[in-house]
């Protein structure tokens, strides 16, 4: 502490500083009532941007500084491991060898494996999008009647994903089975409620859940009849399906079932948590939708998408990176310092000197509440505003998919689907106009989501744009 002139960081106001009860029982109420994102950011400002906080006897470091972040993430990469509750709960939803619960060798080796899906002409390659695209947009009234966006994108998602990464699709858009539904209940379950009692603290894992573990029974259950039925059907046509190589690679059946998981928790949960806040945004922007459909129809016309004609649509781009500044679907993250560490930010009444972490202590970052300082991103951080992206350059204060290392590896995927499917909503519809007047609510699993779902309206154009139909994989 001496050598790096570390001063010590704030600590929150426990009113119980011996075992951090009080501070553990406001996070469970903030959670249920869907605050605790809005909790962190309040915190932040009123005790420091780094600061101390005691969960049941363990104290741990939450920070929203960006060179803090930079620091964990990739300067300090070997000294802050996957470890403590969020290795347990990783443990507990994906299984012991999912690539997002694991470190060292068997991480490496899970994402060196995992990697030639995500190449240039494996994700440029529309075919595969445009398929269960059709399938979305069959499933939009026109007539002006309501419906729930949420639930469509993550089924376009979840179909998408398993079909890019698996080359075999869910088909929930069109024809989902008892057995697809029961997975999706269950696995929206578990990820939600590992993710919970891993914040609640260790007691969480004394207590018994016996429907949690059911849920997480019905997943492997589901997973394995997926796997039989996948490989039955023979090899795709894809040149590279991320799960033939692993059965060729000679990998246990538990460690592809892990993987598996883990891939839908990537390509399904994060892009349409993205997605539903983005057009419920938009229900209710009528200028920003104007704007896109004028890029939109001046760079595509009736034609579809392709990789280049994306890539130059600055408008529709400068959309997406607000709405993954505002709404980034991992919020939150945790990390367990293996070795004592300074980090470089938080310490002295200014917050401004390297402040001490000793071995063992766990620190977590609140990306939502970093994206949203102004300092950082002026007066109206909090506001969605597309236009400040023609000036705005960022570092490591602007971390939606994360950064070093362990930076995501499927972020061009991600990236390439939202931008489709956005083009290709405004393709096809003029309007969109919101059909609930409650304020956005957040709830905080080990991604974001919209407790009260995205309720809008569409209006069709007067011809249809890019026509197709519906497709079954």
């Amino acid at each position: 502490m001496r050598i790096h002139n570390c001063q010590p960081a704030p600590s929150y106001p426990h009113s119980d500083p011996l075992l951090g009860i009080d501070w553990t029982m406001t996070l469970m109420r903030k959670a249920q009532a869907n605050e605790t994102l809005q909790w962190f950011h309040g915190l932040y400002t009123e005790v420091g941007n780094t600061h101390w906080n005691n969960n049941l006897g363990t104290w741990n470091l939450t920070t929203n500084e960006p060179e803090n972040v930079k620091a964990i993430l990739a300067t300090q990469f070997e000294s802050w491991p996957i470890a403590s509750l969020r290795l347990r709960f990783g443990l507990l939803a994906l299984g012991p060898h999912a690539i997002f619960s694991t470190n060292g060798h068997e991480w490496q080796e899970a994402r060196a494996m995992i990697r030639p899906s995500f190449v240039r002409n494996q994700i440029a390659d529309f075919e595969c999008i445009e398929k269960h695209m059709c399938n979305f947009l069959a499933r939009l009234p026109s007539d002006g009647s309501k419906i729930d966006l949420q639930d469509l994108l993550y089924d376009f998602t979840m179909d998408t994903s398993t079909d890019f990464m698996f080359g075999y699709s869910t088909n929930t858009l069109v024809k989902p089975s008892p057995e697809a539904l029961e997975f999706i209940e269950s696995f929206t379950y578990s990820l939600f409620t590992a993710a919970n009692r891993g914040r609640a603290g260790w007691v969480a894992f004394w207590l018994p859940n016996k429907k949690l573990n059911d849920a997480v029974w019905k997943c492997k259950r589901f997973i394995d009849h997926y796997m039989e039925e996948a490989l039955a059907e023979g090899k795709p046509k894809a040149s590279y399906v991320f799960m033939n190589q692993m059965v060729e690679s000679g990998a246990s059946h538990e460690y592809i079932r892990d993987q598996l998981l883990a891939m839908i928790l990537g390509g399904r949960d994060t892009t349409a948590s993205t997605l539903s806040a983005l057009f419920w945004t938009l229900a209710r922007r009528p200028d920003v939708v104007e704007k896109l459909r004028a890029e939109i129809t001046k760079e595509l016309g009736d034609e579809a998408p392709t990789w280049e004609t994306l890539k130059n649509m600055s408008y529709l781009n400068m959309v997406l990176k607000e709405a993954l500044r505002l709404w980034p679907p991992v919020a939150s993250n945790f990390r367990c310092a293996n070795k004592d560490v300074v980090l470089p930010k938080g310490g002295g009444p200014d917050g401004q000197s390297p402040v001490f972490v000793p071995k063992g202590s766990g620190c977590r970052w609140v990306t939502w509440s970093m994206h949203r300082r102004k300092d950082l991103y002026e007066e109206d951080a909090e506001e969605f505003r597309p236009e400040r992206w023609e000036t705005l350059r960022t570092s490591w204060e602007y971390v939606p998919f994360s950064g070093g290392p362990r930076i995501c590896i499927g972020q061009q995927f991600a990236w390439t689907m939202m931008s489709y499917l956005v083009a290709r909503v405004f393709q096809t519809f003029r309007a969109i106009e919101a059909r609930d007047d409650r304020e956005m609510a957040i709830k905080l699993g080990v991604t974001t989501s919209l407790p009260n779902g995205c309720w809008v309206s569409l209006a069709s154009v007067t011809t249809e744009a890019t026509p197709c139909h519906v497709v079954q994989t």
